[in-house]
């Protein structure tokens, strides 16, 4: 990859100069630091924003409501290692943090409940079906409050903001269809 971007900024660099294009080359590069400072500030920002509203929403009970909510579904998603109640509390709150746009939160969560999964797996070096099942949810990302990239489209002055809503539900929910159609085709637990 290193290779890659060092080829790249080298073969855009001289077809800048070729193209007469060095003082738009000198601006741009100029203005970097500050287009990823906003960038950066927005997204944490926002991180900010939800995770205050996750903490609210832990401190008032409505997570333990959401998991109840949840616990259907994800029984059904998962199976029986759910009834294990520590692995339940972090694949829950996993889910939830995902479905609120958490991105951070979610993988903390996430870690926490694979290493959970670990340490009920008979075989230590091959994945379980809840171990594949919980990377297939998280590589998904299914978002229902997508805060960050409704802030950066707003930094961005989108027209829409929300015309990407629909196919991104569309296309999260199709990869987690699929990916557990494709786990549980290839998995002979």
């Amino acid at each position: 990859m290193a290779k890659l971007w060092r080829y790249g900024i080298l073969l855009f660099l001289i077809c800048g100069i070729l193209m007469h294009r060095e003082e738009d080359m000198m601006i741009t590069i100029m203005d970097t630091p500050y287009v990823v400072f906003d960038l950066v500030m927005t997204l944490i920002l926002s991180a900010c924003l939800w995770g205050g509203f996750l903490s609210i929403i832990e401190k008032t009970g409505f997570m333990n409501y959401f998991s109840f909510l949840l616990r259907p579904f994800l029984h059904l998603i998962y199976g029986d290692v759910l009834y294990q109640n520590k692995i339940y509390t972090y694949i829950s709150s996993n889910v939830i943090a995902n479905l609120l746009g958490l991105g951070t939160l979610a993988t903390l969560s996430g870690i926490k409940a694979f290493q959970k999964l670990q340490e009920i797996n008979p075989h230590k070096h091959y994945p379980t079906r809840a171990m594949l099942t919980l990377v297939i949810m998280n590589t998904a990302g299914l978002c229902l409050f997508p805060t960050s990239i409704i802030m950066l489209r707003n930094q961005y002055g989108a027209s829409s903001l929300y015309a990407f809503y629909p196919y991104m539900i569309i296309i999260s929910i199709t990869i987690i269809i699929v990916g557990l159609i494709v786990q549980r085709a290839i998995d002979h637990e």
